[in-house]
């Protein structure tokens, strides 16, 4: 009981402590006249301590409250399998409220530091005008690198010997080894495909192979073993600003889910809300698909099939939205057996940040699923083996997951000061 009280006790000054702190500590006052940047780049790819230290002529807050431009930086992959980068350069406190968009492309294969200097050079030209008027237009110069272009350089851009067609190939191996176990997994995979505003056609193959090996107490050495592969092929087309209608075919082999083989024929129809092009700030997608599964089984089923062909349609619904605020994205996904209803599938997810005020964040993500679609089940108890060593797929009725998380930030926000050293021995 003593207990309990102190713990209650302890989490009513914890609250109070984060609900007065930013109160009390208000905003800072910055003698340094430079423009302030915020920096929100939660989607990955920004390299803050490089850029940072690479931008001279601004002063990097560490809330968005605190900052004359709040700079929000989104992600979309590219049809070559590069990366394309959304910069929204948000004014506000000092400057007049409004908001400029860049963008800055990334190719394929790049390495962290083409994307974090192409990132920055965008970065300092969306700053440079709001930048001068604080620390002087005498302190700013202009250059232009001027391209090299041939007489014809309007019709070789336009050349292309692959017809916007990219191949990837992959290999991958790893293991580990101790005195009485090891594990060991190969992989590889091809793709090929083509993006334009008006289609999107991929091809993917993937295999794996997976071994893990024990020795027991008695001296008995055990060794488990997984394969998986899948043929995956995809045709999309766009109709509008909002509507899209598309394709699919894969097949392939899992011995995880008791499958021998088994090939999937899908018809779709997608409807966004918002027009794609703000696809990198905000979506709400509606989705209905019509197919086919087909399934040849190592071991017979619990529903007594060692082969079987089904009709299947499925619904999603899906959004998500990065704004000032923090995120926020989320999806309810439907799946039915056209030849028994009472084998679907339900699911509900969600996850988001809010930036809830000064220095305070906090973090929620949770999934749902109700199970009640796993034809592929084999008939028998799972040994104990194939459960500790997930060898095969075990019933359940049901999904859950959930996590919360809560920051608080307080302190200098004029300090983004880079000090890496001895980083490495941790702490």
């Amino acid at each position: 009981m003593n207990s309990l009280r102190f713990f209650a006790r302890l989490g009513a000054a914890a609250v109070a402590v984060v609900c007065i702190l930013p109160a009390l500590l208000g905003a800072q006052t910055a003698t340094d006249s430079r423009l302030r940047v915020f920096l929100d780049c939660a989607s990955g790819g920004c390299d803050r301590n490089f850029i940072v230290n690479e931008n001279p002529y601004a002063i990097w807050t560490q809330d968005r409250l605190d900052a004359d431009i709040h700079l929000l930086i989104t992600r979309q992959g590219t049809g070559a399998g590069g990366s394309s980068y959304t910069l929204q350069f948000i004014a506000q406190r000092r400057l007049t409220p409004g908001v400029d968009t860049l963008t800055a492309n990334v190719p394929p294969n790049s390495s962290d530091d083409m994307r974090r200097r192409t990132l920055l050079r965008a970065i300092n030209l969306g700053l440079a005008a709001d930048a001068a008027r604080f620390a002087g237009p005498e302190l700013f110069t202009v250059a232009y690198a001027a391209p090299e272009l041939e007489a014809d350089a309007a019709e070789s851009v336009l050349q292309d010997r692959w017809n916007l067609w990219v191949y990837r190939l992959r290999a991958n191996g790893n293991g580990s080894s101790e005195s009485r176990s090891s594990d060991y997994r190969i992989s590889g995979s091809f793709s090929a495909s083509r993006v334009t505003e008006e289609w999107k056609l991929s091809f993917n193959v993937d295999n794996e192979y997976r071994s893990r090996s024990f020795t027991l107490s008695d001296g008995t050495d055990r060794t488990f073993a997984l394969r998986s592969g899948d043929v995956n092929a995809r045709v999309v087309k766009s109709l509008t600003d909002h509507w899209s209608v598309g394709s699919r075919f894969n097949a392939g082999l899992s011995e995880f889910r008791n499958q021998d083989a088994f090939s999937a024929l899908d018809l779709s129809a997608e409807y966004n809300v918002f027009p794609w092009r703000e696809a990198t700030n905000r979506q709400l997608v509606a989705i209905v698909a019509l197919g086919g599964r087909y399934y040849d089984y190592n071991e017979v089923t619990l529903f007594e099939q060692t082969d079987e062909l089904r009709p299947i349609a499925r619904a999603i619904i899906a959004g998500e939205s990065r704004q000032t605020w923090g995120s926020l994205d989320g999806s309810v996904r439907y799946s039915q057996f056209l030849h028994d209803m009472e084998r679907y599938n339900i699911s509900f997810f969600a996850r988001s940040e809010f930036r809830l005020s000064r220095g305070l964040s906090l973090d929620l993500s949770a999934s749902a699923a109700k199970v009640q679609d796993q034809l592929y089940l084999p008939r028998g108890d799972a040994s104990d083996d194939e459960v500790l060593t997930q060898q095969r797929a075990l019933a359940t009725a049901f999904r859950l997951s959930a996590s919360v998380g809560i920051s608080f930030t307080f302190g200098s926000i004029y300090n983004t000061i880079v000090n890496p050293r001895l980083n490495e021995l941790g702490g």
